[in-house]
């Protein structure tokens, strides 16, 4: 049977309520008259503070142009903490990062359908698209109550991203560069920033709907050698990782919450940011909650009982499907409502076509080996023993949330067929000829692999799989293996097969490395793709590279339907399908929405959710 994540999956005698469509009761504009009298409403905990004379007015507060936000539902209340949980704090940053951060432009959200104002309210191209001029909001402020502007995002910029001995990471962001040079970014004013390169800039606007765009210079420019001749860059480093900007106190931020506490390995508390620069549709100053709160529970299992238990209000960054029963079952309680949104990217085969095993690479490269590998899984099986019914099967292709999907590209590849798949291996020159059940390579030794897997449901859908090409007469052997042992062997290209989720099918020029030889020792399951790589590969990149200097919408189509072509015709890695993804809220929120994209090209889970206009219930 086909997913059904509307009605009911009959054999697993599960029912699912889905609603796709909310329909806001809130105003759907802010009157122009609490705009011109600057009469904006704000939080009583703030309030109390300016009687007390310990902050300016709401008015003096925002800036002259606020981001109005049309809430999900209605109008919220102010007050209370949303709980929240992760799995660690220092390597879990990237939860808090796409809940929190802040960019110019940002992508529409619940459903990310386009890319939106937001630090940034104009923008424009000149000179044919290799330059783009941005105006931002003239009076937002900092959460310590400094001015923002041009100079926050030029020191961003030049004095960390594109400075080696400043920066976190080797190599500056791959979006940045064009040719291998950095795009230029300059100061007009303090409001408004020119971005210029010698192509036109195709992916400005998705760089800037990104985590970061700006960091205090008020504050960090002091641990900046270029401006204080007593620092360090190894300090500055240190006091700049991501754990230490988005969770250390007294950092100021842009964000709707600000830490207040940060007790390491146990709790997060991130406090309303007075100078948050975003209003609801009524004129009231977001955020409506107090505080957002994260405990760190390292157990996934253990968040899931205290989310069903209400003593977390979201459950969705470590929802896993195997987890689906549990909140059916207990959702009957009325202490949450689950959600079923998607599909979104599923179980993903990477074959590694540089193996270290000589017969293994040749195979992998043979597209017909591919083919087989790929027709030979029952994914309808899958979707019922793993999924109970909630998987689109699929071959490998972009997401449907993609604008360049197509649905024959999509099941291409897909249909189950050991007969088939055995013919491929067979005329391919991979003949079980010992009769041991097993084909051989062709220097004589077993077609056999080892396919990595992390602890979870990935192991249950890998089972499945090996038993699937075991049918057809290759041998599988399951190295079930952490993430901090598995993913080392990914990036050091000592695998042959690793199981991850198809890495960005929404948009895969959100993981450029993923999807294009674009530069040495990328994507990771083609290490040598840029000397060894096959014709379709070096053409599908010479597309994006077009894409990525192109601001005509329709040649940008062209380019992109192209190498969505090649890519599924060619089949490099074997996907099973695309999930629905099952999560959940406490029903003592408001504003929730029912739809929103788990894409790690999204900014995940977490930042389609829309925390800042969620409202606790009083």
């Amino acid at each position: 049977m086909s997913p059904d994540p509307g009605g009911k999956a009959q054999e697993m005698g599960i029912e699912v309520k889905r609603r796709t469509k909310q329909e806001s009761r809130a105003p759907k504009a802010l009157d122009p008259k609490i705009l011109m009298a600057r009469s904006f409403g704000e939080s009583p905990m703030l309030s109390e503070r300016v009687a007390q004379g310990n902050l300016p007015p709401v008015a003096e507060r925002l800036p002259e142009n606020p981001l109005v936000v049309v809430p999900i539902d209605t109008i919220g209340v102010y007050g209370g903490s949303l709980r929240r949980a992760l799995t660690g704090d220092i390597v879990q940053t990237a939860g808090v990062n796409k809940t929190l951060s802040e960019n110019l432009m940002g992508l529409e959200r619940p459903l990310p359908n386009r890319v939106v104002l937001n630090l940034a309210e104009h923008y424009e191209y000149q000179d044919a698209g290799r330059v783009a001029i941005f105006k931002i909001r003239k009076g937002i402020k900092w959460s310590d109550g400094h001015p923002f502007g041009v100079d926050d995002i030029l020191f961003w910029y030049h004095d960390i991203e594109m400075n080696e001995n400043a920066r976190n990471s080797p190599l500056p962001p791959s979006v940045w560069l064009v040719d291998g040079e950095p795009i230029g970014i300059e100061k007009v004013d303090d409001y408004t920033l020119k971005v210029f390169s010698p192509k036109p800039l195709g992916r400005v606007l998705f760089a800037l709907s990104l985590d970061t765009v700006a960091y205090p210079k008020h504050v960090l420019s002091q641990y900046h050698p270029k401006y204080n001749a007593n620092a360090t860059y190894e300090a500055f480093r240190d006091s700049t990782t991501s754990a230490q900007l988005i969770m250390k106190p007294g950092i100021p931020r842009l964000s709707a919450w600000v830490p207040v506490e940060w007790i390491r390995g146990q709790r997060l508390v991130y406090a309303r940011n007075p100078y948050y620069w975003k209003v609801d549709s009524a004129g009231n100053q977001l955020p409506y909650a107090d505080r957002l709160v994260f405990n760190v529970i390292q157990d996934p299992q253990v968040i899931l009982l205290k989310f069903v238990n209400g003593e977390l209000d979201l459950f969705g960054r470590y929802a896993q499907i195997d987890m689906f029963p549990t909140l059916q079952s207990e959702e009957r309680r009325g202490k949450f409502e689950l959600r079923i949104t998607g599909p979104e990217r599923g179980p993903a085969f990477y074959l590694n076509w540089d193996t270290p095993k000589p017969a293994l690479r040749e195979a992998f490269r043979n597209k017909a080996v591919r083919v087989a590998l790929s027709q030979a899984i029952n994914r309808e099986e899958i979707n019922q023993i793993v999924y109970h019914g909630l998987l689109e099967p699929s071959g490998y292709a972009f997401a449907r949330s993609s604008p360049y999907f197509s649905d024959a590209l999509y099941k291409k590849y897909s249909a189950y067929d050991p007969h088939l798949a055995k013919e491929l291996l067979d005329n391919a020159g991979y003949r079980d000829s010992d009769g041991d059940g097993f084909r051989e390579f062709k220097d004589g030794s077993r077609f056999e692999l080892n396919l990595d897997v992390t602890p979870g449901a990935r192991v249950s859908i890998c089972e499945l799989v090996a038993d699937h090409w075991r049918e057809v007469g290759v041998k599988v052997n399951l190295n079930i293996g952490l993430r901090d042992m598995i993913w080392p062997r990914r990036n050091n290209g000592e695998f042959d097969v690793h199981t991850w989720s198809l890495e960005a099918p929404a948009d895969p020029l959100g993981r450029l490395n993923d999807w294009a030889i674009m530069g040495p020792n990328v994507p990771f399951w083609h290490r040598n793709a840029f000397t060894e790589g096959p014709d379709w590969l070096h053409e599908a990149t010479d597309l994006i590279m077009k894409v990525l200097t192109t601001v005509d919408e329709k040649e940008v189509f062209g380019y992109m339907m192209r190498v969505h072509e090649l890519h599924s015709e060619n089949v490099p890695v074997i996907v099973v399908g695309f999930p629905y993804h099952v999560w959940g809220a406490s029903t003592r929120l408001g504003n929730v929405p029912y739809q929103n994209s788990a894409s790690s090209v999204h900014r995940g889970w977490s930042r389609p959710v829309y925390h800042e206009q969620i409202y606790i219930k009083q």
